[in-house]
């Protein structure tokens, strides 16, 4: 990969959706150029996915993650409960970890009745293969994706997830945008059987109610020669005031790739993705994390994440009328 490639990389990440011929002028080449470089870049597998940015609070969906450990599984059970987790419309990112946990995924549900129905019955189909396990509600979480190729900080997104009723227009539209940010106007028009004038205003109307609140890509770390470690913290005595201070600091340093901050528990606060070289770069963070932080936090578990199976992309189950 060359200067050039990095510099579409970083045009990507900031707006996933900007058009080739405003790309190929940014970064001095000519569209087809630059159309060629992107479709390499896809080939290789450093583009895993466009990502629309969709704030499914507004849309009236919680998000939570489960952390499992396995016990007693082989290579063959492992499959067959991650190509369960594939199929499920509520169930979003998934990854395999090293460490205290060995799986970890994302559920989408509008209720806690819903959620209890999805454990029941992932749990009675493969629960004499699991050990310990939690289940945790996000509240706040932020992605940092171009810290991969650069330390630039990206700003922050405030907030207003008050319920917005969308049609089943808007929502197959954003299901669209979901699978493949950079869809144009004219394929979604023609899935929807609508003009691309009309497609074009209702994303413009989506955009200003923040239901969209960005575009990027999702970029494959290990070929930058990174590992994605995890880190789960507890705040000794949770205030506010601390919990900005710790997420202005993951916001600004160069190694976190996203948090996530649960509601209170008991449990662990944040979950923090840190991008390291080796297990020297992974050292330094959490010395640095212990000096900023010494009175204020207990780093209770650190993983690695191993393989993610499935893309960021948020689960079908969010954009069902």
């Amino acid at each position: 990969m060359d200067k050039i490639d990095k510099k579409i990389l970083n045009e990507l990440i900031e707006n996933s959706r900007i058009p080739l011929s405003k790309l190929g002028k940014n970064v001095r080449l000519s569209r087809e150029n630059v159309y060629y470089r992107i479709q390499n870049m896809i080939r290789r597998k450093i583009i895993k996915d466009f990502v629309t940015f969709i704030d499914y609070k507004k849309i009236g969906f919680n998000h939570f993650t489960i952390f499992i450990e396995f016990d007693k599984i082989d290579k063959e059970k492992e499959s067959q409960i991650i190509d369960y987790l594939k199929k499920e419309y509520n169930v979003s990112w998934i990854g395999i970890l090293s460490g205290s946990w060995s799986l970890t995924f994302d559920v989408y549900t509008k209720t806690n009745n819903e959620l209890n129905v999805f454990i029941n019955k992932f749990f009675n189909k493969f629960n004499k293969h699991f050990g310990n396990y939690i289940i945790l509600n996000i509240q706040d979480s932020n992605y940092y994706f171009n810290k991969i190729i650069n330390e630039n900080v990206r700003p922050a997104i405030v907030e207003d997830s008050s319920i917005m009723r969308l049609d089943k227009i808007d929502l197959k539209i954003l299901k669209e945008l979901n699978e493949d940010s950079r869809i144009s106007y004219v394929d979604i028009a023609e899935k929807l059987k609508l003009t691309p004038n009309a497609i074009k205003n209702r994303i413009k109307i989506l955009e200003k109610k923040m239901i969209i609140q960005g575009y990027s890509i999702s970029i494959n770390h290990k070929e930058f020669g990174m590992e994605w470690n995890g880190l789960q913290i507890k705040i000794k005595k949770p205030s506010s005031e601390i919990e900005e201070k710790i997420k202005n600091y993951l916001k600004i340093n160069p190694k976190v790739i996203f948090y996530y901050q649960y509601n209170k528990s008991g449990i662990y606060d944040f979950d923090i993705g840190i991008i390291a070289k080796d297990s020297s770069e992974l050292r330094e963070f959490i010395n640095d994390l212990r000096t900023n932080f010494y009175d204020e936090i207990t780093i209770t578990n650190t993983f690695i994440v191993l393989e993610e199976v499935s893309s960021h992309n948020l689960p079908k189950v969010i954009f069902l009328s």
